[in-house]
């Protein structure tokens, strides 16, 4: 059973990623080429075992305005003082994380038969990272390696800023606690992930919205209609 063409869509917050998706979503529709959104974060099977278990409520429930943790704000203030979270709540968020692993796995084999393509708003590459972030690590190190257990995105973007551009675009963020040194370890975590993980960058620190889309949309095709012979033959 095959799985749908699968997008994901990775970066700092204010990157662009909500205006590029709502982008492509329109060119899907204009192409008659079924498609399912999905946010990775607010509709992992993390999320939804952190809503019935209090207990993992703090330690596993990802949901701010761009999918970050819910207690993000408190424990990034912890982190940029150097306190990072424990080791357990730590190997929880891992567990958790492989468990969406599986999940998602599954409902692949469903959203195959109905779409053939899924967009996603964020992926497991922005929960790894962002776990290791609240570890109080400054590089992946061996944990790069467990986003291998998520299916494979065709077209596995990474939108580039600066941290200062996120900074500048996303005030509000900034105002909940995430200071310079969140977005510069971010950033770090983030441009050592895309070699590791061999990322599509879009450098939207340069590039306007138009020439995202119209690189985004290239590849796509180029990839998308590629499969789709393979697959006949």
């Amino acid at each position: 059973m095959k799985y749908p063409f699968l997008i994901s869509f990775s970066g700092l917050d204010g990157s662009g990623k909500t205006q590029l998706i709502v982008l492509l979503r329109q060119f899907f529709r204009r192409q008659g080429i079924s498609y399912l959104y999905i946010h990775s974060v607010k509709d992992s099977f993390g999320n939804k075992i952190a809503e019935k278990i209090p207990f993992l409520k703090s330690l596993a429930k990802p949901e701010t305005a761009e999918g970050v943790a819910a207690t993000e704000s408190v424990t990034v203030k912890k982190v940029s003082g150097e306190k990072a979270i424990s080791f357990f709540s730590f190997f929880v968020r891992i567990i958790v994380l492989i468990l969406d692993a599986l999940y998602l796995r599954l409902r692949m084999l469903y959203w195959g038969k109905n779409y053939e393509v899924v967009i996603f708003d964020r992926y497991a590459y922005d929960k790894l990272i962002h776990a290791v972030y609240l570890r109080g690590k400054k590089h992946l190190g061996p944990y790069f390696w467990l986003a291998r257990t998520f299916p494979r995105p065709n077209v596995p973007i990474y939108l580039h800023i600066t941290p200062e551009q996120s900074m500048e675009r996303k005030r509000e963020v900034a105002a909940e606690g995430q200071d310079e040194n969140y977005f510069k370890i971010k950033y770090r975590l983030f441009t050592e992930g895309a070699i590791l993980w061999r990322f599509l960058v879009i450098d939207n620190s340069t590039m306007s919205i138009s020439e995202a889309k119209k690189k985004i949309i290239s590849v796509f095709k180029k990839r998308y209609y590629k499969r789709k012979l393979k697959m006949k033959n």
